[in-house]
């Protein structure tokens, strides 16, 4: 006794160290004389092993009497599913031989009210424990009716070789009243009697002209409706009725059509597994995403009119960017729902978005820079679409403030396209934002005018620039500078009340031909800055 002690506890500790050392010996083969008995190792069976059915039909357990059941069903073929019914004691006006219609209604009822998840159902012939049912009985659905609750039941039942799981008879017998409350309706049963039998994805072909019925049902209401409201719009004085219209006749409609398809699936008589399948909501999502895009579309084009009748080209240069960076978020936004609708783990999706982009940040830094350029240009605002300035060596006009570069129209008529990044850290003279412009002229007088002549040229200019009408009282200065190396300096300086540079350029030629005809007439001339050599 003691040896057998020994073995055991040492082949204990071999089977912790070499757990495959012993795959084929055990304690129980030792004899009385400790000598090990070597035998076959049996076969390793699966962890979660199912149950081995005797019953043909798969009725020894809840799970194989519903699988055998469901399957049957599937097939069309009642008068089996009926052998998964007890039929016993019916009430009066029930019988036997109407076994398949029991069955047909039975699926129906399950199919439009209970989602079965077999795996969920009990799979030993002894049923589930304590469960608040007898042990004869399980429950593999409840359903909601106008008197309650009723659920429906499994039942042990005799057998030839042994009891058997069938839908109990107090099921059985509820199923023509709740066929009545929850059944298929005439339509569906005239769909089904027409309709050859057969599924397409697992889905019953009836299903599918159900759906179809509906949708075709849902544009028939819809169209007139909003047919009718585009033509008010049309025949009104709305601003941008045009595009309204638009909208009211193609996302909005489409969007309403696909509310009310989804409102009479949601009360039809389809299946729960149909339902499961179709319900994605991918109509609903695109519909959807259609109506918001173009309704930021009538948003920024009110907005639009509004600024520029408010002369905000700031505004309306920023319009655009801002629509697409909307709409950009809101489909995320909205495909983020969806996945999550789907099934998806929202929270997952976005972590790993965060780690992608990472990724995404380091490969478009640049794009990243632009987009912050742009953010400052926008805040700072030092130049707004019109504007003329000059970017370090360019001059020209702001035609465009993108998202990621600005376009620049050159006094050559070029185009430029200049990074917004690269754009934030130039030294930028907006011409536009000037008040005023300024007159500057220096001219050089013969040595031969005498210091009366001068001070009377000087005198005459001055006059006439403070009686021109466009140029400004202050400052305005007309001063000889000295004696230059090729003649009399004289410096003109005053400033132009225009913002307009062709009228400053007319009014320049105005006040330099005046300069001309003074300095003519004290009998004095303009010299070059380096004198020519007349021929002789």
């Amino acid at each position: 006794m003691n040896l057998r002690l020994f073995v055991s506890l040492l082949l204990i500790l071999v089977s912790h160290l070499f757990p495959s050392a012993i795959a084929a010996v055990n304690p129980s083969m030792i004899n009385l004389q400790g000598e090990p008995k070597i035998e076959e190792a049996a076969p390793e069976l699966p962890v979660h092993r199912l149950y081995e059915y005797k019953d043909k039909l798969r009725r020894d357990t809840p799970r194989g009497t519903l699988e055998g059941f469901s399957q049957a069903a599937y097939e069309q073929d009642f008068e089996l599913a009926a052998k998964y019914l007890d039929l016993r004691y019916l009430p009066e006006g029930m019988t036997a031989e109407s076994g398949a219609e029991y069955a047909s209604k039975l699926q129906a009822i399950i199919d439009r009210n209970v989602w079965v998840d077999l795996d969920q159902i009990n799979d030993s012939p002894r049923g589930l424990d304590n469960d608040m049912l007898p042990a004869y009985r399980d429950a593999f659905g409840r359903i909601q009716v106008d008197g309650g609750e009723v659920s429906l039941l499994l039942q042990r039942v005799p057998g030839k070789q042994g009891s058997l799981w069938k839908v109990s008879n107090a099921t059985v017998a509820k199923i023509p009243q709740l066929y009545n409350q929850l059944g298929y309706g005439p339509v569906v049963e005239w769909l089904i009697d027409k309709l050859p039998e057969g599924r397409l994805f697992k889905i019953n072909l009836w299903e599918w002209v159900l759906l179809v019925i509906y949708l075709l049902a849902a544009f028939i209401i819809v169209i007139p409706i909003t047919w009718f409201v585009k033509i008010l719009l049309l025949r009104t004085q709305v601003g941008l009725k045009t595009e309204l219209a638009y909208i009211v006749a193609g996302p909005l409609r489409f969007f309403l059509a696909v509310i009310l398809d989804r409102a009479w699936i949601a009360h039809s008589s389809i299946s729960a597994m149909a339902l499961d399948m179709i319900d994605t909501g991918f109509l609903l999502f695109i519909s959807a995403c259609w109506l918001v895009w173009s309704s930021l579309g009538i948003l920024q084009a009110g907005l639009k009119q509004r600024w520029i009748a408010k002369d905000n080209q700031q505004g309306v240069s920023l319009l655009r960017p801002l629509t697409n960076f909307t709409r950009v978020m809101f489909i995320a936004l909205a495909g983020l729902i969806w996945l999550e609708h789907l099934g998806f783990n929202a929270s997952a999706i976005m972590a790993g978005m965060g780690i992608g982009g990472v990724a995404i940040a380091l490969a478009s830094k640049q794009s990243i820079e632009n987009f912050i350029g742009t953010i400052t240009l926008y805040s700072a605002a030092p130049i707004k679409v019109g504007n003329l300035c000059r970017f370090g060596a360019i001059n020209g006009t702001v035609e465009e403030i993108g998202l990621r570069c600005t376009q620049i129209r050159t006094l050559d008529r070029t185009l430029i396209h200049v990074p917004n990044a690269k754009l934030a850290e130039m030294e930028i003279e907006n011409i536009s934002e000037r008040e005023k412009i300024r007159f500057k002229a220096d001219i050089r007088l013969d040595y031969a005018t005498s210091s009366e002549q001068l001070k009377s040229i000087i005198y005459d200019i001055k006059l006439m620039l403070e009686q021109h009408a466009q140029v400004d009282e202050s400052p305005l200065r007309v001063t000889f500078q000295g004696f230059g190396l090729h003649g009399l300096q004289v410096n003109i300086f005053a400033y132009v009340g225009t913002t307009s540079f062709p009228s400053y350029q007319v009014i320049a030629e105005e006040l330099h031909l005046g300069i001309m005809d003074i300095v003519a007439e004290h009998g004095s001339q303009i010299i070059p800055v380096a004198p020519t050599m007349l021929p002789k």
